[in-house]
């Protein structure tokens, strides 16, 4: 199985006429190309927990996705497999 080496950015949106708030989330490769998917949460309870899923610590999660609230956030350095990407819904 591949592994995939890269940063998630996370993008804070305060919606529009057919959508709500939400962060956006994309993994962005080091090098090369791949078939990236935007996921969209609405809560930040709801970005824990999806952080929690991708395997970061709850502290670490509890952590960016504070961040995440005001400003645009580059987590580096996420090493993953090509499956595990696919599972979470950032890979096609």
């Amino acid at each position: 199985m591949t592994k995939l080496n890269g940063t998630l950015r996370i993008t804070p949106n305060s919606g529009s006429g057919t959508l709500g708030p939400h962060f956006e989330i994309v993994f962005v490769p080091y090098h090369g190309r791949v078939n990236a998917q935007t996921v969209r949460v609405t809560t930040h309870d709801e970005l824990v927990k999806f952080l929690v899923d991708i395997r970061l610590s709850e502290d670490e999660a509890s952590r960016w996705a504070g961040r995440a609230r005001s400003d645009v956030v580059l987590i580096p350095s996420i090493e993953r497999t090509e499956s595990q990407l696919k599972d979470s819904g950032l890979l096609a």
